[in-house]
C-alpha cells in the first residue's frame, strides 16, 4: 500500500507541476493576483485531491466501507467544490471581480486534478 500511496503522490506531483508551468507559459502576464490565485487553486486542488485517493486507498480495505465508496466520493466531490469556493469568493465574486478570461484559466487545473482523481478512484474502487 505504500508503494501505490507513492505512486499516487509522484503522479499527482509531476501532473501538477508540468501542467502550472505551462498554464504559466501560457499566461504569459505579469499580473500578481491571477498567478496568486492559480498558485492556490493547484495546491488546494493538488492537496484535496491526493489525500481524497489516498483515503480511499485506506478506506478500500474496510470491506464494510468498501461498498459506500461512491457515496463517500460524490459527498466529497460536493464539499470540495464548496471549500474552494468559499476560499476563492473574494476574488471571484468581491468588488473586484476578474475578468472572464481569468475566471476560465482556474477551471483549468480543476479539471486536470478531477480526470486524476477519478482514474485513481476507479481503480481502486475496480480492484474488488
Amino acid at each position: 500500500m505504500l508503494k501505490k500511496i507513492f505512486l499516487y503522490t509522484a503522479v499527482f506531483a509531476l501532473v501538477g507541476t508540468v501542467s502550472y508551468f505551462l498554464h504559466s507559459l501560457f499566461l504569459q502576464e505579469d499580473d500578481l493576483e491571477i498567478r496568486s490565485i492559480l498558485e492556490k487553486t493547484y495546491l488546494f486542488h493538488f492537496l484535496y485531491s491526493l489525500l481524497l485517493v489516498v483515503g480511499f486507498e485506506i478506506l478500500s480495505k474496510q470491506h464494510k466501507i468498501f461498498e459506500q465508496l461512491g457515496f463517500i466520493y460524490i459527498g466529497l466531490l460536493v464539499f470540495k467544490i464548496v471549500l474552494f469556493t468559499a476560499m476563492l469568493f473574494p476574488q471571484l465574486m468581491g468588488d473586484q471581480p476578474l475578468p472572464r478570461i481569468y475566471r476560465a484559466f482556474i477551471l483549468v487545473p480543476i479539471f486536470i486534478f478531477l480526470s486524476l482523481e477519478v482514474f485513481f478512484v476507479s481503480k481502486i474502487m475496480q480492484r474488488k
